[in-house]
């Protein structure tokens, strides 16, 4: 699938997850251990605080949150994956990080390979709706695919998912104009792509 072909690539991307989630939980593995040593960090930031997730998808992110003291409420766009978190006995509600308001206030905002499926000024305009939803001097943690431009791919579901790509010095200025103090941005090896691992504070 072309990038340009239409504007609704959100719209597309979400009925690909909500119509494949199982197949996307069989191709996906639970959690690097990258990514446990990036909750480790962000957990350290946080305390024991509370912490809204976007994008929670399956819930491993939140789980292991959980384990560290910290206080998650769970949210993802895709009813699929809300309706599979409460079918497990987790409060889940339906929040779509680009229109709806995200309440709060929180102590952080969590949002784990989500955001990289917003557009830039999309993605700008998340980052200054979780600034609205946390505290001062609250947290946000971000990660995101590594690289130039946008594109398509089939991978993992064999239904098309957007995708806009980073690098660090746009990444940076786009935390600033939103209200976020980069803390670190990481740069981390994935099994196809590489990542950045954001840690962002409020002043």
């Amino acid at each position: 699938m072309n990038q340009d072909q239409g504007q609704d690539h959100c719209a597309i991307t979400i009925e690909s997850y909500d119509t494949g989630v199982e197949e996307y939980l069989a191709n996906t593995a639970t959690q690097p251990d990258s990514m446990r040593r990036y909750l480790d960090r962000f957990a350290a930031l946080v305390g024991g605080g509370h912490v809204l997730e976007l994008g929670s998808g399956p819930g491993w992110d939140a789980s292991y949150l959980e384990t560290r003291g910290v206080h998650v409420d769970r949210s993802d766009v895709t009813r699929a994956f809300v309706d599979r978190l409460r079918a497990r006995g987790h409060a889940a509600r339906i929040l779509d990080a680009r229109d709806d308001d995200y309440g709060g206030p929180y102590d952080a905002v969590l949002a784990a390979a989500v955001l990289l499926h917003l557009s830039r000024p999309q993605f700008e305009q998340a980052l200054c709706t979780a600034r609205r939803a946390t505290r001062p001097g609250g947290v946000l943690g971000v990660t995101l695919k590594e690289g130039d431009d946008a594109a398509w791919t089939t991978a993992k579901l064999g239904r098309p998912r957007y995708f806009t790509y980073w690098r660090e010095p746009e990444l940076g200025d786009c935390l600033t104009r939103a209200g976020w103090r980069a803390e670190s941005i990481e740069h981390v090896a994935g099994r196809a792509e590489p990542w950045l691992f954001v840690l962002a504070r409020l002043p």
